[in-house]
């Protein structure tokens, strides 16, 4: 029997899926271990090894491939807890990245104050004083100006070492257009400190715009030591553990790549921790006849939600990241705090607050019984009788009701006049609405309206608000997936070997050289194909697909429009100025095919289709009753404490019923139906509400 496996190592848990030749998944999680993500990682491995009565050993020798996922680069950038990083950069702008880079609603997640003037900007990732400049200069155009001084590149070298510098981000100016400067200033490093990570700016990020590209390139450097680090650690476990299958890593665009390409960009993981989920959206909503999937994942720290928009899952080129841009393709996700452990409070107006500040996995919700005291949602939803604290991960964890209601009591009940009761349900409330008016918000930037999608909820936590969002959102039909709790490592089944590549280009399109346009895609391109074919991947299974930034002369407004595949010629840019027009009209609300139009930038994306999961037909139901495990008391709005039947979710059947209100309970997730609400069961045990069954 081979296996293909997957493991996403979130902030709270690190979940595994398993898939046999018979299409049969097997589900665990483990606790993630953020001073070593390896181990939380090896740990998921057991239980799935043993879940499969065979030890991890044996596991791994039988495994085809094994993906992972990780928020490990996230997590070292949001708590500035990596390496010690310098910069050199073109004498004059030696301080350019220490000014805030975003407006100012931006510096930090949740509401900021506009006229707050003792905010403070976000957190540098290097301090000044290691923030350094060497003479040189190159123009827009690639001529040398001021010729590189590489007596000041090795003084400004040795004093970084000397301060315990362990990576360097080199970032001159117009390094794309010519980047032999910062070669040369990289070939330097290696002989004054051969140990030290180096990312060149026109590696990394070879377009124009300084700020983006030396924003991305420090974020590049920052990250590169740990997840260097990370990637030959756990391969070298794994191999001594017995693994000898294809290690891949899920990154940021949402493909996958090998090991060895990781390690010569280790920026492609840092959004890579939710890019997975909307694939797997996007193949449910497919089997159910919808090609707009609004795909929401809510774990224990935050709400994350990704769009699938005519069939494809939507990437952006550019992304904030504590207050700073970061410019390389990336599933187009937006994060919300709030998540399972999402903190209540009542500030001081006496208004009831939840998020973005979380609880994390250490010390956890008050009713972890580990020593956390703040009110968190999985307090409320406990007290509330949602989910039962004997059968929490499948009565793996027993939680403490007594806790939670001490902690709701102490620090949202008693300063706002009301019941624990009373508080919880208000907890309840206030975080579904964050997480509804999120989403809208996140679909009117995208020129979406949320009544046009499918809602596709998973992650631990979203089954138990899911109903309620459906509602507020008024979106037409839920489905509530079989793999909700590991809904990202599931997707990473459904994801594919997928590289992109960027070069500056700027020209009016009307007097645009096709010579130098096709260069450009043609080197491109065969970046592409070797990186591809180092991958294992046959010639023939390469796929290409060319875009470029256009933007209408003198205005920023830029879109991305797809070229057509062949020569670039006039038709392939005819076309896609044509469809620049279009997305622009649906996007900013007018265009005008008249006006002249310009190139600022081009892209390229290199893929290969990795072969899908064949998941096989759950059993015909037999109806709802059977799989009624008892009751028990929980409260829903307008009906107070209802007695509730609780079901087993997986003794459920293909096309049974399940009317609300009711609670659906599987090892790690909690379906609840309010009343007035059904639900019902597909062929892979995926359960589907649609808007007449989800009538308030």
């Amino acid at each position: 029997m081979a296996y293909r496996i997957s493991v996403d190592s979130g902030g709270t848990f690190t979940d595994g899926v398993l898939i046999d030749e018979q299409g049969v998944a097997v589900m665990r999680k483990a606790h993630t271990t953020p001073h070593d993500p390896t181990q939380g990682t090896l740990e998921c491995l057991r239980k799935l090894a043993q879940a499969c009565e065979l030890t991890l050993a044996e596991l791994l020798g039988r495994t085809e491939s094994l993906v992972l996922g990780t928020t490990m680069a996230t997590n070292v950038v949001a708590t500035h807890s990596g390496p010690r990083m310098g910069t050199i950069a073109t004498r004059g702008y030696r301080l350019r990245m220490a000014f805030p880079q975003v407006a100012k609603a931006d510096w930090k997640e949740g509401p900021v104050d506009m006229y707050d003037f003792h905010a403070d900007p976000p957190r540098l990732l290097t301090p000044l004083h290691l923030m350094t400049e060497v003479t040189e200069r190159v123009d827009c155009t690639g001529a040398v100006i001021t010729p590189l001084d590489e007596s000041d590149v090795r003084r400004a070298v040795r004093e970084l070492r000397d301060q315990g510098v362990t990576t360097i981000a080199v970032t001159l100016m117009h390094s794309p257009v010519n980047p032999a400067h910062e070669r040369r200033i990289g070939q330097i490093i290696a002989e004054e400190a051969p140990a030290m990570c180096v990312a060149l700016s026109s590696t990394v990020l070879p377009v124009s715009g300084e700020v983006e590209r030396w924003s991305t390139t420090m974020f590049a450097a920052y990250v590169a030591p740990v997840v260097t680090a990370f990637v030959t650690r756990i391969g070298t476990l794994l191999a001594e553990a017995g693994f000898g299958g294809q290690l891949l890593f899920i990154q940021s665009n949402g493909g996958i790549a090998t090991p060895e390409i990781v390690k010569e960009n280790p920026a492609v993981l840092l959004l890579s921790g939710p890019a997975a989920g909307p694939s797997l959206g996007l193949a449910l909503g497919l089997d159910h006849e919808h090609r707009n999937v609004l795909s929401v994942d809510m774990g224990g720290t935050s709400f994350d939600v990704g769009v699938v928009h005519d069939g494809a899952v939507d990437t952006v080129r550019e992304q904030i990241i504590d207050g700073k841009k970061f410019a390389l393709p990336s599933v187009d996700v937006t994060a919300i705090g709030a998540g399972g452990g999402s903190i209540a409070y009542v500030d001081a107006s006496g208004r009831l607050c939840v998020g973005p500040r979380s609880a994390s996995a250490a010390p956890g919700p008050a009713c972890y019984g580990k020593g956390g005291t703040e009110p968190t949602v999985t307090d409320a939803n406990v007290v509330l009788g949602y989910i039962d604290p004997e059968f929490f991960l499948g009565g793996e964890t027993r939680l403490r009701k007594d806790l939670a209601e001490q902690a709701i009591a102490e620090k949202i009940a008693k300063p706002l006049g009301l019941t624990v009761l009373e508080a919880a349900a208000a907890i309840y409330e206030v975080i579904n609405t964050t997480m509804a008016s999120g989403t809208d918000v996140a679909f009117a930037r995208r020129g979406y309206d949320p009544r046009d999608f499918a809602l596709c909820a998973a992650g631990g936590a979203a089954a138990v608000h899911a109903v309620r969002i459906m509602q507020e959102l008024r979106i037409r039909k839920l489905i509530v997936p079989k793999v909700a709790p590991i809904y990202c490592a599931f997707g990473m089944m459904y994801c594919d070997l997928k590289h992109d590549w960027q070069r500056a280009f700027h020209a009016a399109t009307a007097q645009v050289d096709f010579a130098a346009l096709q260069a450009a895609y043609d080197e491109m391109e065969a970046q592409a194909r070797e990186t591809l074919r180092r991958e294992g991947v046959a010639e023939a299974d390469i796929v290409i697909q060319r875009s470029m930034d256009m933007r209408y002369w003198g205005q920023f407004r830029d879109r991305n429009a797809p070229l057509p595949g062949g020569a670039v010629n006039a038709d392939a840019l005819a076309a896609a100025t044509a469809a620049f027009h279009q997305v622009h009209k649906a996007t900013v609300g007018h265009s005008d095919p008249a006006y002249p139009t310009e190139i600022v930038r081009l892209h390229l994306s290199g893929s290969a289709r990795m072969r899908k999961p064949v998941l096989r037909d759950i059993a015909a139901g037999r109806g709802a009753e059977q799989a009624r495990k008892g009751t028990r008391m929980a409260h829903f709005a307008g009906a107070g404490l209802v007695s509730t039947p609780v079901y087993d979710g997986n003794r459920l059947g293909r096309d049974d019923s399940v009317a609300g209100p009711a609670i659906i309970e599987e090892t790690f997730t909690t379906f609840v139906l309010p009343p007035g609400v059904a639900t019902r069961v597909d062929r892979y045990g995926n359960f589907v509400t649609t808007v007449l069954e989800a009538r308030a």
